[in-house]
């Protein structure tokens, strides 16, 4: 009997012992700003992968997709089993680690590739930094195995390269030719780096062995995290004051390019640009939930000084926007939006004092030039001009998802005005034609385009764009006759927003969706996806500056997925 009991005191002993192990090594939250470089231009983080697994299985897209996609729809990382694993760390490597991680991602510049003679292409260099919460031997374990697969779905099949810097285990994939891509993965204990480029991957490792400072001091990121919920969220990111000149930097001479032709204007904007950016916007801030069984992913910019205020007046909505310009475009436009202004002539007149009033005369003259800039592929040539003319509702749009042309729809308040100005655009030998009820004007100048004139809309854009459009008004296979044009919510703000904008997000669904997918029924999906086509998301001006709110079926992760550099098949790729 002593024996007994003195075995039962041994076993309640030894399991408080292995509880109260248990329960201090359990994972705890960490700020994950403390892993990235203080200079990083680009942060975001997500603390709970299982969280966000199980948001994009609670999803209305995730239900009705996931059958026609083969795949299982009640697929979920919660319950027991899990939460068992996460817990206790008993498991395989990759599944404990999966289940523990919280992840960062670290945008620390830009590299230039030469793609061809003549052009460069820029790539950002990034580093994901995963504290896993767990042992050094199953985080280098899971990473031969997740990182390694990764690269070989993306990359082919390269060999793994191994080897220490300063203590720590490095390891390499790289594409034997073409354009070179590699993966970098290093692990320091329970911190595992994955990166694109080695220096990246070198500095989030001196960041958490304090040889480099760390984000986590940016007051304006704390600030920005209180404003946008970043406790409740699925992930947040974060881009510092100056971020965006910084990237101006690299991208200026393409931006510029699309203002003017003139290569020394193009010279003083490119020098230029980037501080008239860093004397105008603040920081970014962005996070992502999920609501309304969508993943709603809520945008910030700040603007500088009191631009917000200043901005006020000028963009006052009119709250009477139809959007009849949906029954001048193809049912599969590719992107819209439409801009609610009371007056869009103050609209633009107010964003151009605005932006004018950070910045001495010679830069307040640049950024008129510079706004002009963009209305220029719309064959508009003086804004103001033209917006007196037409009437309130403005709206923009891209046929299609690989195409740069863009068109733009507009009420005519003084349509002979209107026509001038058109005119004037397309130049002298323009001719006219009609299609059905509808009047077109094409440039003998192909760089130019062409205009129509519809009702009490005109239609400006390249030739090709314009004309598709007038065929799919005659053949009544326009946007508003398509099945998904009003299904996306509408009000994601409580109060107005002067821009709304349809995005056909199914690439993204497809992508998101192949991870998935066992045994497909194309047409199934086909036709689940067209009734889901479009994610929707609304701007509008706040206190502090612009947000955005967007509402999709699989959000900001849906577009990651669609990026090549992540192993994604190519854009409008089957399922």
């Amino acid at each position: 009997m002593v024996n007994v009991r003195r075995a039962l005191v041994g076993i309640i002993l030894v399991a408080v012992f292995v509880f109260a192990w248990l329960w201090f090594t359990r994972p705890r939250r960490v700020d994950m700003a403390a892993y990235a470089p203080a200079d990083a231009i680009v942060y975001a983080e997500a603390n709970s992968l299982p969280e966000v697994f199980d948001a994009f299985t609670s999803t209305g897209a995730w239900r009705e997709l996931a059958p026609a996609a083969g795949a299982d729809s009640t697929r979920r990382w919660k319950g027991w089993l899990p939460g068992f694993v996460s817990f206790t760390g008993l498991g395989p490597s990759e599944v404990v680690v999966l289940s523990r991680a919280q992840i960062a991602v670290s945008v620390l510049g830009f590299r230039a590739a030469e793609e061809s003679e003549a052009t460069l292409k820029l790539s950002p260099r990034v580093a994901l930094v995963a504290e896993t919460h767990t042992s050094e031997w199953r985080v280098r374990a899971a990473v031969e195995k997740l990182v390694g697969d990764f690269a070989r779905r993306s990359m082919g099949a390269p060999p793994v390269e191994r080897k220490e810097v300063d203590g720590v285990p490095f390891y390499l994939w790289a594409e034997a030719s073409g354009p070179r891509r590699k993966v970098v993965a290093a692990v320091d204990g329970s911190v595992a780096v994955v990166g694109n480029d080695e220096a990246a991957v070198r500095a989030c490792l001196d960041v958490r062995r304090g040889a480099r400072p760390s984000l986590a001091g940016d007051e304006a990121l704390k600030e920005m995290r209180e404003r946008l919920g970043a406790d409740g969220a699925l992930a947040f990111g974060y881009a510092p004051r100056g971020s965006v000149a910084k990237a101006a930097e690299f991208f200026a001479p393409a931006i510029v390019a699309a203002v003017t032709e003139d290569p020394a204007v193009q010279s003083f904007l490119a020098t230029t640009l980037p501080q008239l950016l860093n004397q105008t916007l603040g920081a970014v801030g962005w996070s992502s939930r999920l609501a309304g069984g969508d993943i709603e992913d809520t945008y910030t910019l700040s603007l500088a000084g009191g631009m917000p205020q200043r901005l006020q007046a000028p963009f006052a909505t009119s709250g009477r926007v139809r959007e009849e310009a949906a029954s001048l475009l193809p049912s599969e436009t590719y992107t819209v939006t439409s801009y609610d202004f009371r007056d869009p002539e103050d609209a633009w007149r107010g964003l151009s004092a605005a932006f004018s009033s950070q910045v001495d005369i010679l830069s307040a003259r640049l950024i008129t030039s510079a706004l002009e800039g963009l209305a220029a592929p719309y064959g508009v040539k003086d804004p103001r001009a033209f917006l007196r003319a037409g009437g309130g509702e403005v709206t923009t749009a891209r046929l299609e998802a690989e195409s740069e042309g863009k068109v733009l729809i507009a009420t005519t308040r003084d349509p002979a005005a209107v026509r001038t100005q058109v005119l004037a655009h397309l130049g002298r030998g323009a001719r006219a034609e009609r299609v059905g009820d509808a009047e077109i004007l094409v440039s003998d100048d192909p760089e130019r385009g062409a205009a129509a004139f519809v009702g009490d809309f005109v239609l400006t854009g390249a030739e090709d764009d314009v004309r598709r459009c007038l065929d799919s008004r005659l053949k009544g296979r326009t946007l508003r006759e398509g099945e998904a044009f009003g299904v996306p919510p509408r009000g994601l703000f409580e109060g107005p927003a002067f821009a709304r904008t349809l995005t056909d997000e199914r690439a993204a669904a497809r992508s998101v969706l192949s991870l998935f997918a066992r045994r497909p029924d194309p047409d199934r999906l086909e036709k689940a996806l067209a009734r889901r086509a479009y994610a929707v998301s609304e701007t509008r001006l706040g206190e502090g500056g612009f947000e955005i709110k967007s509402r999709s079926a699989f959000g900001w992760f849906g577009y990651v997925v669609t990026r090549p550099e992540f192993g994604a098949a190519p854009r409008g790729g089957g399922s």
